[in-house]
C-alpha cells in the first residue's frame, strides 16, 4: 500500500515499471494496492515505491477460515 500525501496518484511511470518489471507478480487490488505472493516481491516493490517519494506500508494478510462466513445462533 502506498500514498503521497498532496496527490491523487503516483506518476503513470511508476504504474508502467511495475508492469514491466513485476509482471503477474504484483496484482493491482486498488489504485495504491497491490497484492503480492511472497514477501521477497512486495520488499522489491516498496524500494521501487520509495524511488518515487511514495509512502509505502507493506502488510501481511493471513486467511482465517470461517471469516465472512454467515453464523446460525440455536
Amino acid at each position: 500500500m502506498w500514498d503521497k500525501p498532496g496527490t491523487n496518484s503516483a506518476p503513470s511511470r511508476f504504474y508502467n515499471k511495475i508492469r514491466k518489471k513485476f509482471g503477474d507478480k504484483a496484482r493491482l487490488i486498488q489504485q495504491s494496492v497491490y497484492g503480492t505472493e511472497s514477501f521477497e516481491t512486495a520488499e522489491n516493490l516498496a524500494e521501487l515505491a520509495k524511488n518515487y517519494e511514495l509512502n509505502i506500508l507493506v502488510f501481511r494478510v493471513v486467511e482465517y477460515p470461517n471469516v465472512g462466513q454467515t453464523l446460525t445462533c440455536r
